[in-house]
This record gives C-alpha cells, sequence and structure tokens, in this order.
C-alpha cells in the first residue's frame, strides 16, 4: 500500500501581526473557501467528526488518544494552520515558532533564584469550542457567521482535536486571553515567565505559594486546571527542571530522564 505523503505547515517566510492575516474581519463563505483552497461543501462536510482517525498512542508510556483528521479535513487544517502560524507571536511563547525549542524556553530562566513550574490538564481536550469560537469571532473578528463555521471545522467532539497541525497553533490562540493575564501578572511581579505548549514556567524573586494560588486562580477562571503532579516551586540551589532540560548553578543541562530518550532515538536511527 503506498503511504501517503504527509502535508506540511508553509509560512513562506511570512510573519505579520494578527490585523494583516487573510483571516482577519473575514466576513465571506465565498472568501473562505478561497483562501483555504477548497470548496463550501467541504467546509460543510468537514464539520462532521468521522473526518478523524481515532486511535490510541501508547509510544510516551501512557496511552492517550490521537484524534487524527483524514485526508479531506487534513488539507483543511493544514492550510488553517499555516495562516495561524505566521501571525507575529509574544515573546513569551517557545513553541511552534521559529528558531525557538523546549531548549529556548528553559534558557529564559537559566539564572534563576525561584521557579515555578506547571503545565494545564489534558491541554487540547479542555480547549473548548466556546474559546476557539471567541478567538475566531473577538480576537480574528471575523462575522459571526463564519467564525462559526471555523470553530466547526477546527473541533473534535467540541475542543481542540488532539492529532492535527492545527492543534498547536490553535490552542496557543484559543487560549491567548488567559496567556496575556498570566503574562500581565508576572511583568506585575517582574517575574520572567515562558510558555511551551501547556508547559507554563515562572521565574525570579517573588516566587512564592501566594503567586503559585493567583496563578491556579486566573487558570481555572478560564476552564483550566494546573495539573496537581506537575505543578512545583524550586529555591535557589535546587536542580530545576524545565521543559525536559534541567537547570543547575545557572548551567543547562540534559536531564536524565530524557537521556534514555536520547539513547533509544540514536538506537531507532541506527537500526
Amino acid at each position: 500500500m503506498t503511504r501517503r505523503k504527509r502535508l506540511k505547515l508553509h509560512r513562506k517566510g511570512k510573519c505579520y501581526y494578527i490585523q494583516d492575516s487573510p483571516l482577519f474581519k473575514l466576513r465571506t463563505k465565498k472568501k473562505l473557501c478561497y483562501i483555504l483552497n477548497t470548496q463550501l461543501s467541504v467546509l460543510k462536510q468537514a464539520k462532521c467528526d468521522d473526518n478523524y482517525r481515532v486511535f490510541i498512542d501508547n509510544s510516551g508510556g501512557k496511552p492517550r488518544e490521537i484524534q487524527a483528521p483524514k485526508i479531506d479535513l487534513d488539507k483543511v487544517h493544514t492550510r488553517l494552520a499555516s495562516l495561524l502560524v505566521r501571525i507575529k507571536t509574544p515573546e513569551y511563547l517557545h513553541s511552534g515558532t521559529k528558531n525557538r525549542t523546549h531548549v529556548s524556553n528553559a534558557r529564559v530562566h537559566q539564572n534563576s533564584t525561584k521557579l515555578l513550574t506547571t503545565d494545564i490538564r489534558s491541554f487540547f481536550p479542555s480547549t473548548t469550542r466556546k474559546a476557539i469560537f471567541n478567538f475566531y469571532y473577538k480576537i480574528m473578528k471575523c462575522s459571526p457567521d463564519i467564525a462559526d463555521l471555523l470553530t466547526d471545522i477546527s473541533c473534535y467532539q467540541n475542543h481542540v482535536p488532539t492529532g492535527s497541525r492545527l492543534s498547536m497553533p490553535l490552542a496557543f490562540w484559543a487560549n491567548y486571553n488567559m496567556l496575556e493575564e498570566l503574562n500581565c501578572l508576572s511583568k506585575k511581579h517582574n517575574l520572567d515567565f515562558s510558555v511551551y505548549v501547556d508547559d507554563l514556567t515562572f521565574s525570579g524573586d517573588q516566587i512564592n505559594n501566594l503567586f503559585l494560588s493567583t496563578v491556579k486562580k486566573i487558570v481555572t477562571r478560564y476552564s483550566h486546571e494546573c495539573h496537581p503532579n506537575k505543578t512545583k516551586i524550586y529555591g535557589k540551589n535546587d536542580y530545576k527542571l524545565v521543559t525536559g532540560v534541567a537547570i543547575k548553578n545557572g548551567e543547562l543541562i540534559i536531564a536524565n530522564s530524557k537521556m534514555k530518550d536520547i539513547y533509544n532515538d540514536m538506537i531507532m536511527r541506527i537500526l
């Protein structure tokens, strides 16, 4: 059986403000179809959850349900994601951003005193249809019917799908207001703040349990939850772990947990 060629995101070297996106203030379905290189009948059909291939992925050790769009929807998602990744993002975002990685994310906090790490529990599934619609309608300022259609084709069972090229950029923009509020809170306390997908990291002298409580309240207000087992405050002299990178005495070190992954990856490449 011939394996289908994997679609790719196309930035085309573009990086512009959200007001310059072709999707901004979009008002007609005809123009939407033109922008997405498709037909309205395809978009209407794309609203059905049957357009996803659902399977369990055990590669990470813990079983995860993956919802991957089938070919026609995959083309639409890839085109839509290609448009979203061209929009200029805040300095605090390190995932899905050119020349930035989990390492650059950790480097922000390399010389930290105190540090707080947490991640959003079930980030994609807990990013709901309401949050997605609000992005298209209130941030992208599309007309209500266009925002509604874009939301329908972007969702699997009323949330961000877990296995689409659209998942990461859409989850960021659907949660943009929450992340901006956390960024403002960090600036107020003179802290460094960074985001890598669902990982939130804060560092500086003002990190304490009261600050953590405020972060949790903000996250909860946006219908999310800080994962209780992945939320930790580190002291100045602690061995700190940020997105798989360890920080010790101002030095970045590959975390022990990642050494095995790198070794296994090397073995698979050799085999």
